[in-house]
């Protein structure tokens, strides 16, 4: 039963449909962030985009990248200068912040690349007012297949949260193991389409999630460039560890 279940979950989440272009303004300005004042070396998630390189197998993996302190105080003031609707969200009469380091610390996935996703698909993150049930019931695009309507099983926030960790798992492994479509060092072609030949399994993971480029549009340009915005926040703010 749980193979059953994570092929739906691979399925929902190879869109066909071009994703972004309708999310906060804000998220398509490239974000000037060089940690440690450039004095680092950090090359995680590059400087300048690279649609081989969109991050490296540590980030993907940081699921101690922050906690659930950090992540609360994020969405109080989050870098569009507004408070979240999610700092104020409960699952079962929980923080959402608390179940979303939970669930990332439950798959091995950096919380602030599930940020980064959700606003991606559906502008949670930049929300100042609670969206519709259905946005929430759907937040990561995860379980939602073009030919059909989702599927009621990964339907609420949480779900959504574990099917993504469990997916970009799934695919992380098949790059690893070199059985999966998206795997590092082969060359295949996003919708756009282009060629990508990914340089890490992390890479290889985002394409087989969402199989666009989208320079300036939307795709993996825009978790590219997101997640670095996500990641200057929370590193100006001194909460960010990553390895």
């Amino acid at each position: 039963m749980r193979a059953l279940i994570l092929l739906a979950a691979l399925t929902g989440c190879m869109i066909g449909e071009e994703p972004g272009g309708v999310g906060d303004p804000a998220d398509f300005e490239v974000v000037d962030w060089a940690p440690d004042g450039g004095k680092g070396d950090f090359t995680g998630v590059p400087e300048t985009f690279d649609r081989h390189s969109i991050m490296t197998d540590a980030v993907l993996l940081a699921a101690n990248a922050v906690d659930a302190a950090a992540v609360q105080a994020f969405l109080v003031d989050s870098p569009y200068g507004t408070r979240s609707w999610l700092a104020d969200y409960t699952i079962n009469g929980r923080q959402f912040a608390d179940v979303l380091v939970e669930e990332s610390r439950a798959g091995g996935i950096d919380p602030v690349v599930l940020l980064a996703r959700m606003q991606v698909e559906s502008s949670l993150v930049s929300k100042t007012v609670r969206p519709g049930t259905t946005t929430i019931n759907h937040a990561l695009g995860c379980g939602c297949p073009d030919s059909s309507a989702c599927s009621r099983a990964f339907a609420g926030l949480q779900s959504q949260l574990r099917c993504a960790t469990e997916v970009l798992n799934t695919q992380l492994g098949q790059s690893r193991d070199g059985s999966g479509q998206w795997r590092i060092a082969s060359p295949r072609k996003t919708l756009d389409p282009l060629s990508v030949t990914p340089r890490t399994h992390a890479t290889a993971a985002l394409y087989a999630y969402t199989p666009w480029v989208l320079v300036g549009r939307g795709g993996n340009w825009l978790v590219w460039n997101v997640t670095r915005k996500y990641l200057k926040h929370f590193d100006e703010a001194g909460t960010l560890h990553l390895p």
